[in-house]
C-alpha cells in the first residue's frame, strides 16, 4: 500500500496521530481571524475537510499501486496567535488499484499532536502554513495476491517533520479551489515510512496528496463548522 503521503490540500488527509515533539511557540506576527483581514481573532475548534480524494500512492512487487479515499477529516483547536492541537482524524471509503481489493485506511490513535499556524505570504502563492508535530499514522488494509495484508504506516512533511499544509485565504486568487469561498490548504511533501507490524510485501514508502477546506465554529462547542477563517500578521 502506499509510501508516506504527500498531501497538496490543506487539510486533507485523514490520519490518525501520535505526538512526539512540540512545535515552535507561535509566531507574534500570526493572527487567526473570523471572516477577513480585519476580523475579530479566532481561538476554539477547526475542522479541515477534504474537497476532492485523497489519494495515497506506492509501488508493491514493481507494480504501481493507489489508494484513492473520499471525506477526510483533521479536527482540533487553535488559538488567535497559531498554536493549537490535532485532536482527531478520520478518512471515508476508499477505492484501490494495482491487484489490491476490500483496501482501508484508518487512523491510528491520536495521542497529543502540536501544531501551529504561521502567517508566511509567499508573492503569486500562500499565505500561511499549518504544521504538525511528527507522530500521526495509518493502517492500511487490503487484499492482495489473494492474501489479506496490513500496513502500518507514520506520516512526515516538509523538513521531515509532521504532516504540513500550505494555507491559502478566502480571496487568494491563487487557491487551490478557486470556485469555493473559503480559506484552503494543500499537503506540502507528505509521505508515508513503514512501522513495525506491517506484513513483509509491504513497502517502505509511500506518497499521498489533497486539498481541503478549514473553518472554526461560530458558535463555540456546537460541533457546526461554519465560521470562516483568515490568516494575517
Amino acid at each position: 500500500m502506499p509510501r508516506p503521503a504527500k498531501f497538496a490540500v490543506p487539510v486533507a488527509a485523514a490520519c490518525a496521530l501520535t505526538a512526539l515533539t512540540a512545535l515552535p511557540a507561535s509566531a507574534a506576527t500570526t493572527t487567526v481571524r473570523k471572516d477577513t483581514a480585519t476580523g475579530a481573532p479566532y481561538s476554539g475548534n477547526w475542522r479541515i475537510t477534504t474537497v476532492g480524494p485523497l489519494n495515497f500512492s506506492t509501488v508493491i512487487l514493481g507494480q504501481q499501486v493507489t489508494a484513492v479515499c473520499d471525506d477526510a477529516q483533521l479536527t482540533g483547536t487553535v488559538t488567535s496567535t497559531g498554536a493549537g492541537e490535532l485532536t482527531g482524524a478520520s478518512v471515508g471509503e476508499c477505492t484501490t488499484s494495482g491487484g489490491i481489493s476490500a483496501g482501508g485506511i484508518t487512523f491510528g490513535e491520536l495521542p497529543e499532536i502540536q501544531g501551529q499556524v504561521t502567517y508566511a505570504p509567499v508573492p503569486g502563492g500562500r499565505d500561511g502554513t499549518l504544521d504538525f508535530a511528527e507522530g500521526i499514522t495509518i493502517k492500511l488494509e487490503g487484499v492482495f495476491l489473494g492474501v489479506k495484508r496490513t500496513c502500518y504506516y507514520g506520516l512526515r512533511g516538509r523538513d521531515g517533520g509532521g504532516l504540513a499544509f500550505d494555507i491559502f485565504n478566502r480571496d487568494n486568487p491563487n487557491r487551490p479551489l478557486p470556485g469555493l469561498d473559503d480559506a484552503q490548504g494543500t499537503m506540502v511533501d507528505a509521505t508515508a515510512y513503514k512501522l513495525p507490524g506491517s506484513a513483509l510485501i509491504c513497502p517502505n514508502t509511500g506518497t499521498g496528496s489533497g486539498r481541503g477546506i478549514a473553518r472554526g465554529e461560530t458558535v463555540p462547542g456546537s460541533g457546526v463548522f461554519d465560521q470562516k477563517l483568515y490568516v494575517t500578521s
